[in-house]
């Protein structure tokens, strides 16, 4: 099972990159709403898609808080829900170029997604969720030795 390490020394070795993983995923989503207002809605009146579009961007947000509670519980399967969510982004955005964006903000919303996928797959990640397994199946043998008493 390895060394086990107390909760600060998990921390401090796999924190910021679970967390450079999360704001990666908010701000690809953020940017590909804000883009999608001023590009492929931009000729609809708010009031008709402002809401259906906040709607998607917050069943998004949910999943991804979802899937990154998920990882934390140790079932790295949740990951490959972040893969998609990245890889949408991404391909949500790439042809939004033909519309004429804000430069910064299209470069933005292409680096996050993209950046997101390297931090996934990023060797402290792995660990990470390699680590975070042999927690759950600690848990898990913990649980059966105490009902079966």
């Amino acid at each position: 099972m390895g060394e086990l390490m107390t909760l600060r020394d998990f921390f401090k070795h796999y924190f910021l990159t679970f967390l450079s993983g999360v704001f990666a995923a908010y701000f690809s989503l953020a940017l590909a709403m804000a883009l999608a207002f001023v590009t492929y809605f931009d000729d609809a009146p708010l009031a008709q898609v402002g809401l259906k579009i906040m709607l998607a961007g917050a069943v998004l947000t949910l999943l991804t808080v979802h899937s990154n509670f998920m990882i934390l519980r140790g079932k790295p399967g949740w990951a490959w829900v972040m893969v998609g969510l990245y890889a949408a982004c991404l391909l949500f955005v790439l042809p939004m170029i033909q519309y004429g964006p804000h430069r910064v903000l299209y470069g933005l919303a292409l680096v996050f997604p993209l950046f997101g996928l390297l931090i996934l797959n990023s060797k402290g990640q792995r660990e990470m969720r390699a680590r975070l397994v042999e927690i759950r199946h600690l848990r898990q043998a913990l649980g059966a030795r105490h009902k079966a008493r």
